[in-house]
């Protein structure tokens, strides 16, 4: 077996499919660790055949091969077999993910490799053991830290005298949390803002390592032709409709801009928040459409928001701007922009008025910025991402044994 070898591990999806390739690309790649593959000879190969092709598309990548692929799918059958009778305990997934952490440990326990790439919730077992193997780990934190989050949620149920929100981390995930960070060599965050609200938790500042996401470039693209000469102004929120999203400052900033603005929320709105919305003619609720509809929900509409209280990245920001439409996004929201003045302050309704009544009454800006959106988002490419990884591989596995980080890689802050 190589010395450089890299395991990387996650019983879910998203962006471990990409480091994953990164990897093997690299030539690093022992084994990528999974629940279900959709791949020859995988289990979710069989699924998707009686699923339908798109029902596991996530968990597909192009350029993995499947020998390098090692499934265990027991805990997700087990648990979505719960969802569908109805038995399913609102823990479940943690649950899942302890047992696929579990298993994991297990296997890595009789490998020889250099480095292990784990995922937040479902690390710790197998960071313990790849710690006592003298592996390097890197721990991929998607989330935002939600003790920073849960503390405006909590002034924000406070300001619309809503009902306390719940912590978003049950106390069993908050000890889970702070064990694989404790655990963990390198910790991957995807902006400034995301690394902030780790850094308040205590998280060391030389164990972050900042790379951006991407998205699909010939995914999300304009239509061959718009219109921004509507009236009026056409937002887009997209998204679960929640406190934490910041949604009451979107509805309240709606309000403020009256007829000027028609707001259209793709995503169930919360319970608690309906009657902020009750009475507001220039508001429509939708339900929430597939990825592969919302390319055309963005191109029927001008500008986007996001007024997230706390978003390590957002996804559907960068991906509105690929498809030519500004956004305006909160300083807690850690998706890249091309101008300071496309952010706004959280809790902050009239910065958001202040932003839409200057599309809505300059037409000329918002088809500029439209333009600026797009070519900005397009160098955010899943190449780029894994291209960024790569140095992040080649950094740690070349480390001195003084520890320190070679800094003539420039792979510390690599963020846009």
């Amino acid at each position: 077996m190589k010395k450089t070898s890299v395991i990387v591990s996650y019983s879910g999806v998203h962006q471990a499919f990409q480091i994953a390739l990164a990897t093997q690309e690299a030539g690093l790649l022992d084994s990528f660790y999974g629940s279900i593959f959709d791949a020859p000879g995988k289990w979710g190969q069989k699924l998707s055949q009686v699923m339908g092709k798109e029902a596991l598309s996530n968990r597909r990548c192009v350029g993995l091969p499947p020998e390098r692929l090692v499934e265990y799918p027991w805990p997700e059958l087990f648990a979505r077999l719960k969802r569908l009778t109805g038995c399913a305990r609102r823990d479940e997934w943690l649950w899942t993910a302890r047992q696929f952490d579990r298993h994991v440990a297990r296997l890595i326990a009789k490998k020889n490799c250099r480095l292990l790439i784990g995922v937040e919730n479902c690390a710790v077992e197998s960071f313990r053991v790849g710690r006592a193997r003298g592996m390097k780990l890197v721990y991929d934190c998607p989330g935002f830290n939600p003790e920073v989050s849960d503390q405006a949620a909590l002034r924000a149920a406070v300001e619309w005298h809503l009902p306390r929100p719940l912590p978003s981390d049950a106390p069993a995930i908050k000890v889970s949390k702070d064990q694989e960070l404790a655990l963990a060599d390198c910790v991957l965050v995807y902006s400034e803002v995301h690394q902030r609200s780790w850094a308040q938790r205590g998280v060391p500042t030389e164990k972050f390592v900042r790379i951006p996401l991407w998205i699909e470039p010939d995914l999300w693209r304009p239509k061959v032709a718009t219109s921004n000469h509507q009236v009026p102004l056409r937002v887009l929120y997209a998204g679960r409709g929640t406190l934490m999203k910041g949604v009451p400052y979107l509805l309240e900033a709606v309000k403020k801009c009256g007829r000027r603005v028609q707001l259209d929320c793709v995503g169930n709105l919360q319970l608690e928040l309906q009657p902020l919305a009750a009475g507001l003619t220039n508001v429509k609720f939708l339900p929430p459409v597939p990825k592969s509809q919302l390319r055309e929900v963005y191109c029927n509409h001008d500008v986007l928001v996001l007024p997230s209280l706390g978003d390590s990245f957002g996804f559907v920001a960068l991906e509105a701007m690929a498809c030519g439409l500004p956004v305006v996004v909160t300083e807690n929201c850690g998706v890249p922009v091309p101008d300071p003045a496309w952010r706004v302050p959280i809790m902050d309704s009239a910065a958001i008025a202040q932003r839409l009544e200057y599309y809505a009454t300059n037409r000329e800006a918002l088809q500029h910025d439209g333009q600026v959106a797009q070519q900005f988002a397009r160098q955010f490419t899943p190449e780029r991402y894994r291209e960024q990884i790569k140095k992040l591989l080649g950094n740690l596995l070349s480390k001195s044994e003084s520890g320190k980080w070679k800094t003539e890689t420039g792979i510390k802050n690599i963020e846009s």
